[in-house]
């Protein structure tokens, strides 16, 4: 019997092809898939959000050095809240997926079905949405507010 098409099934591909990427990484550092899982989707790819969410607080305090106003002090003070809430983001994140690797990565991929299931989708999706769609978003917005700011 032939098994109806899915559009799920879609991404199959780039989760695999996100797979081959982590192993030819893995293998370059030595390190295995489970220890490169973990390395650049939870350590590197937070440590990037949470530099990436302190940038328009450090963009907002040069532009109120070169010259002062209580707006850029009130935006320099939002911002910094900004900032602040993805760099404990990441601090909880470290915290809740701590070493060791193989304990990380399993809870991570506990955590990842368990999204699945009440999402009602595959692990592979979650897996996507969060490690590409919702970081590529993060990403996005805090290069847009950068942008904005220098801007002004």
């Amino acid at each position: 019997m032939k098994r109806k098409f899915k559009w799920i099934d879609l991404a199959l591909l780039p989760f695999g092809l996100c797979v081959l990427f982590l192993l030819l990484l893995g293998k370059l550092f030595g390190l295995t898939y489970k220890q490169i899982s973990v390395v650049f989707n939870l350590w590197v790819q937070g440590a990037i959000l949470a530099l990436l969410g302190l940038a328009p607080f450090g963009i907002a305090v040069y532009k109120m050095m070169e010259s002062f106003s209580m707006w850029w002090l009130l935006l320099s003070a939002v911002l910094l809240v900004y900032g602040i809430a993805y760099v404990y983001a990441f601090i909880k994140m470290l915290q809740h997926y701590h070493l060791p690797f193989n304990a990380a990565f399993d809870l991570c991929v506990v955590d990842l079905q368990r999204l699945a299931r009440k999402w009602h989708t595959t692990y592979q999706m979650v897996n996507l949405l969060i490690f590409i769609l919702f970081y590529l978003v993060l990403l996005g917005l805090n290069i847009l507010i950068g942008y904005y700011l220098i801007s002004l």
